[in-house]
């Protein structure tokens, strides 16, 4: 009876799997503004101006309010840019 000692075969993530999760984890962010916006209500939040139940309505309301605007905006965008000029 032998030992037998194998070495793992590691995979080591070269630069350009770096890149992609690098840009992976931008595309993920918020806005900058978005960004401005949630540390602000963070900050109140913090400093006890509001309370945190408050803080996170406001803070889901706007993102809701946020997407269907982009949404809207996209399928205008769109319809008008499919009608043409038919004058």
């Amino acid at each position: 009876m032998t030992a037998e000692f194998r070495a793992p075969n590691l995979h080591v993530p070269n630069r350009g799997d770096l890149d992609a999760a690098a840009r992976g984890a931008w595309s993920m962010l918020p806005s900058r503004k978005s960004m401005l916006f949630l540390g602000g209500l963070a900050a109140t939040v913090a400093v006890g101006m509001i309370e945190w139940p408050v803080a996170a309505a406001i803070g889901v309301g706007t993102a809701l309010a946020g997407r269907s605007g982009s949404e809207r905006e996209a399928s205008s965008t769109s319809s008008t840019s499919g009608s043409g000029d038919k004058a």
